[in-house]
């Protein structure tokens, strides 16, 4: 999808150092995680206030380590909760019965994992290639290529500046076409450097707004409802 090219830059290297996609990721990944090691993660869970074409609701993520996610999304007309692991996924409206729910919806809930993006980049994406420098907005940024985990074309573009992402792009199969993800307001939480903000366009005329009003790091969301077995044992999130 993209050529593949060395790009020399004289931000945050020396003047004239070439850059490999593999160096541009590890800046990205120190600027992120800045005192906790990613390994120190067992779980992640994030609550947002969002914005659609449709109105507003509200979506709470737990990742839970290695590959299990909650999700629950909130508004006006429903409720909804969905579990997923590596085996099955499962869920429904909140106070109907669970029922089991196809592998693309794994892969719609999975696609929710924003944060876990940008800490778990290298093990969630592959065939990383140096594209080149470019603008996003008024940001000059690196442009990196990638692969995701069923083999569609990805990218992301890394602040030359401060090397946080500025955005990335994805070509998930639950979607109808490329997503772009656009991060904003980056600050410290619990020892990692995240956004708490971001904008989801799926068309120019589809696009979502979230506002991270709640990122923890090893607790569980108190809306959690019928666990799955064989979880670690990690503390309830207290509500806000």
């Amino acid at each position: 999808m993209f050529l593949a090219m060395l790009l020399t830059t004289g931000s945050g290297c020396a003047e004239g150092e070439t850059l490999s996609a593999d160096q541009v990721l590890d800046s990205m990944m120190t600027a992120v995680v800045s005192r906790r090691s990613r390994s120190a993660i067992q779980s992640l869970t994030t609550t947002a206030e969002c914005m659609g074409p449709d109105g507003a609701f509200e979506t709470t993520v737990t990742s839970i380590r290695p590959d299990t996610v909650y999700f629950r999304q909130a508004s006006e007309l429903a409720i909804t909760e969905i579990w997923s692991t590596a085996e099955r996924t499962w869920g429904g409206n909140a106070g109907e019965e669970y029922e089991l729910l196809t592998p693309q919806v794994r892969d719609f809930v999975r696609g929710h994992e924003f944060h876990l993006m940008v800490i778990d980049i290298k093990d969630r994406f592959s065939a990383f290639e140096l594209v080149g420098r470019e603008k996003t907005g008024n940001t000059d940024c690196l442009r990196i290529s990638m692969k995701d985990a069923a083999g569609a074309d990805a990218s992301v573009c890394v602040r030359s500046d401060d090397w946080l992402p500025a955005e990335m792009q994805l070509n998930p199969g639950s979607a109808a076409g490329p997503v772009r993800i656009v991060f904003d307001d980056w600050h410290e939480s619990e020892g990692l450097n995240l956004f708490h903000a971001i904008e989801l366009i799926e068309e120019p005329d589809r696009v979502f707004s979230y506002d991270y009003v709640d990122i923890s790091v090893n607790t569980f969301a108190v809306e959690m409802r019928v666990p799955p077995p064989d979880l670690p044992s990690l503390p309830r999130r207290e509500p806000r």
